[in-house]
């Protein structure tokens, strides 16, 4: 059965890790192309005997740029990267990195930022060679083209943009207002609840993708509710990428355990006891080997806190 979480840790029993994380946040802008057209919205609802309010029709207005759609996409995994690296801070956008993986992170997303400017020339050199032959643009748009919907090739780079910002962690220690020291009292307070529960957020933030991934785990491990012409147990695919996961996790329960919660060191411990030096072609070779970890997965899952919060 999973055991409820516990509550907002006490800031006053927290090890300061103002040295020992720091805030990170991106921005990555990209230019979607895409333009609402108002004629063509307003025709649609009128065949539809439809209110104009009823629906808009935007346009791409580069249709069949590849160039453009390989840089949104970087941009979506680029970003999935970032998530899968952090943990949630605050609803501005402000995520936490302990300084053990601060290093590895930074590495790896210069090298996506450097990528990014790369397929953001390609996809500059397209754009003015398209700018140069309109007429290939109007045929791909038909009556929706329009011309001035089209930036100048200077002015396109403002509609591209790669900022990764770092900040240390405040403590409500480091507050020295020009106020009255019972309205500072009062802020440290509120601070102090504020950080306590980010705290516990960041924590919540790693159960819920572990339990997530060994319920996926789990699901691989088991056996299908079918036999072959054998009459032999069938078992679901396992993928490398998933176990990876895992590993992965492993660490981050490690390095964001930031309140040294025992149960996730716990957890932590059994996970790499189960899973190290295990891999899919061995658990595809032995039915008793992924049983065993079936049931090690299992016993892992129960003992991991309850989600509803």
């Amino acid at each position: 059965m999973e055991q409820a979480l516990t509550a907002t840790p006490d800031v006053a029993n927290i090890p300061s890790i103002s040295s020992s994380a720091m805030l990170v946040q991106l921005n990555v802008s990209v230019w979607t192309a895409r333009k609402q057209d108002k004629a063509a919205t307003a025709k649609i609802a009128r065949e539809a005997g439809a209110s104009d309010k009823a629906g808009i029709y935007n346009k791409n207005i580069l249709a069949g740029c590849i160039e453009l759609e390989d840089l949104k996409r970087f941009v979506g995994n680029a970003r999935n990267d970032h998530y899968a690296m952090t943990a949630p801070w605050s609803d501005m956008g402000l995520r936490l990195i302990p300084t053990t993986a601060f290093f590895d992170y930074v590495n790896h997303m210069t090298g996506l930022e450097q990528e990014y400017w790369r397929l953001y020339k390609l996809f500059e050199d397209e754009y003015s060679w398209r700018i140069s032959n309109l007429l290939a643009q109007q045929k791909e748009l038909g009556t929706m083209f329009d011309q001035n919907e089209y930036p100048p090739v200077d002015g396109l780079r403002r509609k591209f943009g790669w900022t990764l910002s770092k900040q240390p962690v405040p403590e409500s220690g480091h507050f020295s207002l020009d106020m009255p020291n019972e309205q500072q009292e009062m802020l440290k307070r509120e601070y102090d609840e504020f950080y306590g529960a980010q705290l516990q957020g960041v924590a919540n933030d790693i159960w819920s993708r572990l339990k997530k991934n060994l319920e996926t785990v789990l699901r691989q491990l088991s056996p299908k509710d079918e036999f072959d012409a054998n009459g032999n147990q069938k078992y679901n695919r396992l993928y490398d990428s998933v176990f990876d996961t895992s590993l992965e996790l492993i660490r981050m329960m490690r390095d964001f355990n930031m309140t040294g919660d025992t149960r996730m060191t716990m957890v932590a411990d059994q996970l790499e006891n189960a899973l190290y030096g295990v891999n899919t072609d061995a658990l595809k070779n032995s039915e008793s080997l992924r049983l065993e970890k079936q049931q090690e997965v299992k016993d892992i899952i129960r003992n991991l806190p309850s989600l509803d919060i």
